[in-house]
């Protein structure tokens, strides 16, 4: 969809809501695209939670590890 920039001051909220749908929003001033809209994307509790178990894994192997070479 493309709104220009008065469309969009008049009409944010429904833009955002279009955004949060999934849709993109170009914003043109003088006829010229010059802005898009577009929803962040979301992080995963799944994936949060696979990171921070692989951070507490390196953390504990880190700390247990001997510094210095071995001969």
């Amino acid at each position: 969809m493309t709104a220009t920039l008065e469309q969009t001051q008049s009409d944010l909220l429904k833009l955002v809501n279009l955004v949060q749908h999934g849709e993109e929003v170009l914003i043109a001033s003088q006829g010229r695209a010059v802005v898009r809209l577009s929803a962040v994307p979301s992080s995963t509790p799944t994936n949060q939670h696979a990171w921070l178990a692989r951070l507490r894994q390196l953390r504990a192997n880190d700390a247990t590890r001997k510094t210095g070479l071995a001969i």
